[in-house]
């Protein structure tokens, strides 16, 4: 028995039907190898007037019975992304479901391979699930694919007449040097487009927010300390987006606006509705479990226009909280 069972092995294998575990590794090697790099600032597109914005398009961990499986929704809206060709696209963290993972992130290669053949601009920011396994690991996997962060996990870029910094909220993986070196860093690029006069609009980003009515994930007191109150006092300073609760909030800082926008694919969180529960007001009227989504901001001279892109049942995009962004004005309005 043991005879015929070596005799139909050594079959296979000539025949090529079966690879051997030697094999198996090169290709996984070779896999790794091909790793794929995606456009950054060299070839930021300023001839065209938006940009995207999202967050968490991490899938379900599978021992996770209980949540919801978006992966037809996802690839619906990074499919939509492509297709609209945007200047660059910005994602809020959590790319993929585990960060160490080079399964997870093949995943993810695969959901945006056209974006990647197209070399539209990818700016990310670390969330928490970059750092699922092995923190060593996860960065190379991170940085490999985005090597024009050249491995910085905050960083900031001008585009058009805006500011764009994107701050790390990771502090658990941080050291107290490095929390208080990106403080620093921070307030120094706020200053420093503040007092850029080609500089009309500056935006801030990071993973986990500052204010959420999240059932799932709190708002985190130090992005609030250490990002969110320092951005108030600046003139130029419109929006915070923020991610990591899988919903959408907008809420007022004191004439701008915090937005979570946690919406592209990840399993969603309820949020509280109840006025009188709420940690904060929620401007945006909406039941407690929202839509899949992405947001677009577009560039016009004196003025940014923020929308909303939610995915509807049949597959389509519809509009919504379009806001008009006036320069030097506290005061923005709907549409």
């Amino acid at each position: 028995m043991r005879i015929g069972i070596a005799v139909f092995v050594v079959g296979l294998l000539g025949a090529g039907l079966l690879i051997p575990d030697n094999a198996l590794m090169a290709l996984q090697e070779n896999e790794t190898i091909k790793t794929p790099s995606y456009a950054g600032f060299a070839e930021l597109n300023h001839s065209k007037n938006y940009f995207v914005i999202l967050g968490d398009t991490q899938g379900t961990i599978h021992w996770e019975f209980w949540r919801e499986r978006n992966d037809r929704e996802r690839k619906l809206i990074i499919d939509e992304i492509t297709k609209r060709e945007p200047a660059f696209v910005i994602h809020l963290g959590d790319l993929t479901t585990r960060g160490s993972s080079e399964k997870r992130w093949q995943e993810f290669d695969d959901m945006h391979r056209e974006l990647c053949k197209k070399k539209i601009p990818y700016f990310p920011i670390l969330g928490n699930h970059e750092f699922y396994g092995n923190n060593e690991r996860a960065l190379k996997n991170y940085f490999g694919r985005f090597p024009h962060l050249v491995e910085k996990r905050w960083y900031s870029f001008t585009w058009k007449n805006v500011g764009l910094i994107l701050v790390d909220s990771n502090f658990s993986s941080l050291t107290k040097e490095q929390i208080e070196g990106q403080s620093q860093w921070y307030l120094r690029e706020l200053e420093k487009f503040e007092n850029d006069p080609k500089i009309d609009f500056i935006i801030v980003c990071c993973h986990e927010p500052p204010f959420t009515n999240s059932r799932v994930v709190g708002p985190n007191k130090e992005v609030k300390v250490n990002f969110a109150d320092p951005f108030l006092p600046f003139q130029k300073t419109r929006l915070f987006f923020s991610g990591h609760s899988h919903s959408y909030e907008r809420f007022r800082m004191d004439g701008k606006f915090s937005v979570v926008s946690g919406g592209g694919g990840g399993p969603r969180h309820k949020v509280i509705i109840d006025p009188r529960k709420q940690r904060k007001q929620d401007l945006f009227s909406g039941p407690d479990l929202r839509f899949f989504h992405f947001c677009e901001i577009e560039s016009r001279n004196d003025t940014l226009v923020f929308k909303v892109l939610r995915l509807e049942s049949d597959q389509t995009f519809t509009v919504v909280d379009p806001l008009i962004i006036p320069k030097n004005k506290k005061l923005m309005w709907c549409l």
